[in-house]
C-alpha cells in the first residue's frame, strides 16, 4: 500500500477521506513541528508521499537516499522553498496548488486597495488616538473607479483581480513575459505593455509572481522611482521579488505613495516596526483563509490521487 505523511497538522477531513478511499495509507504530524532536512530524509525513507507547507524546506540533499518514485505536494503556488534540484530530478514528482486560493488572494488585493486609498488604516489610527477629525488626514479619500491598474503578472491571481477590477471600471495594463500565452486576458480590454510602461503609467500596481531566478529583485530601487509619486503599490506575492527597502524608503519620502504587502516578515521586523499612514502590511496571509484553506487541501488531495491513478505501476 502507498503510504502518505503529511508535514502539515491540520489537513480537513474532507482531503483526508480523498486520500484514504483511495487506498493510500495517511499519517499525520500532531505535532506542528516542521521536520529538518535530516528528518524528512528519513520520513522519505518511509513514505512514498510527502505532503508539506511553504515553512517546510525540502533541500537538494534529501535525494542522495532515494532510490524509490516519491511525490511531494506542497499546499502552496510558489516552490521556492524546494531546490531546484528537486524539483528537476525525474525520481520527484512535485505538486503545488495552482487555483485553489487565487480568489481569497485577489479579495486581500482590493482589501489592500480600498483601504489605503479610503484611507481607512489611517484613519483608524486617528480615531484611536483620540484625533478622529477630517483636517487631520494627509489627504482626502481617494476613489479607484476609472484608475489605471497595472498588472505585474498573467495567472490564476491576476484573472481573479480582473473579475473584480470589473466592478470599478478600471483600464487594465498588464506586463508578463509571454503575453502570447494570455491572449485571453484580451477580452476583458487588457493591454499588454512593458514593464517601465506599466510603472510609469499605472495609478494602481498589484504584483501576482512567482519567486524565481528571473523573478527575484524585478521590482528594484530603479524601478520603483518610476512609480508616480501618488501611486498605489500591491505585493501579495513573495518578498524577494520586490526591494522591500527601497520601496518603503520611496513611501516614506513621498507620503502620497501608498503600500500595501502581504510578505514573511523574517528579517523586516526592525523596518516595519515604525507606524506609517501610508504603509499597511500583513504577514503573508491573503491565501490562507478558511475557505482557500478548504479548497487548497482538497486540491492537493486530487492532484495526488489523480497522479496515482494514472502512473500506479511507477510508484509501486
Amino acid at each position: 500500500m502507498i503510504k502518505a505523511y503529511s508535514v502539515v497538522k491540520d489537513l480537513n477531513e474532507e482531503a483526508i477521506q480523498v486520500i484514504k478511499q483511495n487506498n493510500i495509507d495517511l499519517t499525520c504530524n500532531s505535532t506542528g513541528i516542521i521536520p529538518t532536512t535530516e528528518e524528512i530524509i528519513l520520513l522519505l525513507k518511509e513514505y512514498d508521499i510527502l505532503i508539506i507547507g511553504i515553512r517546510t524546506l525540502i533541500k537538494k540533499e534529501i535525494l542522495n537516499t532515494l532510490f524509490s518514485k516519491k511525490i511531494i505536494a506542497t499546499l502552496s503556488v510558489g516552490v521556492d522553498h524546494i531546490d531546484k534540484e528537486v524539483l528537476e530530478h525525474p525520481l520527484v514528482e512535485v505538486m503545488h496548488i495552482k487555483t485553489a486560493n487565487a480568489l481569497s488572494v485577489a479579495e486581500h488585493i482590493f482589501s489592500f486597495i480600498l483601504s489605503l486609498n479610503k484611507r481607512i488604516y489611517e484613519l483608524n489610527t486617528l480615531v484611536l488616538k483620540k484625533k478622529g477629525r477630517r483636517k487631520n488626514l494627509f489627504e482626502n479619500p481617494d476613489d479607484i473607479s476609472e484608475k489605471t491598474l497595472g498588472l505585474i503578472g498573467a495567472g490564476n491571481i491576476t484573472q481573479e483581480v480582473i473579475k473584480i477590477a470589473q466592478v470599478f471600471h478600471m483600464p487594465m495594463l498588464c506586463y508578463t513575459k509571454h503575453p502570447e500565452k494570455h491572449t485571453d486576458l484580451l477580452k476583458y480590454g487588457i493591454r499588454f505593455i512593458t514593464l517601465e510602461e506599466l510603472l510609469k503609467t499605472s495609478d494602481i500596481i498589484t504584483v501576482n509572481l512567482p519567486l524565481t531566478k528571473e523573478t527575484n529583485r524585478l521590482i528594484a530601487k530603479d524601478q520603483i522611482k518610476l512609480m508616480k509619486k501618488n501611486a498605489t503599490f500591491i505585493n501579495t506575492s513573495r518578498r524577494d521579488i520586490v526591494d522591500t527597502k527601497a520601496l518603503i524608503d520611496y513611501a516614506e519620502e513621498n507620503k502620497t505613495f501608498y503600500v500595501g504587502l502581504d510578505i514573511d516578515l523574517d528579517r523586516y521586523e526592525k523596518l516595519f516596526s515604525k507606524y506609517r499612514p501610508n504603509v499597511l502590511v500583513t504577514p503573508h496571509t491573503a491565501g490562507v483563509t478558511k475557505q482557500a484553506n478548504k479548497r487548497m487541501y482538497i486540491e492537493i488531495a486530487e492532484k495526488i490521487v489523480d497522479f496515482l491513478h494514472k502512473n500506479e505501476e511507477t510508484m509501486l
